[in-house]
């Protein structure tokens, strides 16, 4: 075999290695899994980037990715038994992408945890974020033991996590009186289904016998902010619509919206913020309490 041959029969061996494993951040991730006592690894953990995260979640991967997912590592452990667990600990760029996708998947009602900085326990599952990491553990098997042993090993992958407990900061700004307990979330692009609008945090209220969505829509600077709003109006008038100036803010009739009633808008600085309803009285609440939660945070002035 010539020296030629040999380098190219090892580049191909290369490429044919799984494309999941990166040495250097498998070392980085591996921390981040206990030892459990009686239980065995399955060898180091798998991790994965956003070129290869399909192989791992198939067609889940594409909602991941749109919370700015950097890496995943994942690691099973064995009992020796029938019993198993799988630990994925999902990093993403930051606090908000990782709170995100956690609010895409937990139930609207479940047994929530203080575990990282939320938590929620199913039979089998605990899903839990902390700063940039989403964690997700799957036990099989378990039995009468299931809950008390998921809680205790998520417990600890958060202690190896480290940092404080923290929601994203926008979720000060909305007020308390009438929220809905766990409803908040954090969409990452297309809020609205309009690109221009990229993300939003929204909670959920109730007011008498409807529940209503409140928005804020962080900008990039306050001419982002003012560029969005404009592009929304513009899209309301092409539509056959008119923009109304109400109560220190805009009303209008979202075109692809129409039977959500009209949506009711306030901006300054960089935030806009708004929530569809034809009551003005409970639109003119919400939006003043977020107004005035807004300025105590010192997000605007």
């Amino acid at each position: 075999m010539t020296a030629k041959t040999a380098a190219f029969c090892l580049a191909l061996v290369m490429c044919l290695l799984p494309s999941c494993v990166h040495s250097s951040e498998t070392d980085e991730m591996t921390g981040l899994f206990p030892d459990i006592e009686g239980w065995t690894k399955d060898g180091d953990p798998l991790v994965f980037f956003p070129e290869t995260l399909f192989e791992y979640i198939n067609g889940a991967a594409e909602v991941y990715l749109s919370y700015d997912f950097e890496k995943l590592a994942a690691l099973s452990y064995d009992s020796g038994e029938k019993k198993s667990v799988t630990v994925d600990v999902y990093q993403h760029r930051d606090l908000r992408n990782a709170f995100g996708i956690y609010s895409q998947e937990k139930p609207a009602k479940g047994n929530f945890l203080p575990i990282g900085t939320q938590g929620y326990y199913d039979k089998g599952v605990l899903n839990f974020f902390h700063g940039p990491h989403y964690v997700k553990i799957a036990g099989f098997y378990l039995e009468d033991e299931d809950q008390d042993f998921l809680t205790s090993l998520a417990t600890e992958v958060a202690k190896r996590i480290g940092g404080e407990p923290a929601f994203p900061t926008a979720f000060s700004c909305f007020p308390e009186s009438g929220k809905i307990e766990n409803s908040e979330k954090y969409i990452a692009k297309h809020f609205l289904g309009h690109g221009f609008l990229g993300s939003a945090y929204t909670a959920e209220y109730e007011t008498g016998d409807k529940n209503l969505r409140l928005f804020v829509i962080e900008a990039g600077d306050r001419s982002h902010a003012e560029d969005m709003l404009k592009k929304y109006f513009e899209l309301v008038e092409k539509k056959g619509g008119q923009v109304t100036e109400t109560q220190g803010g805009y009303r209008f009739d979202d075109p692809h919206r129409t039977s959500d009633g009209p949506v009711n808008l306030r901006t300054a600085g960089r935030y806009i913020w708004g929530l569809f309803t034809d009551d003005t009285d409970t639109a003119g609440d919400l939006l003043t309490s977020t107004e005035a939660n807004l300025k105590k945070a010192g997000l605007v002035e």
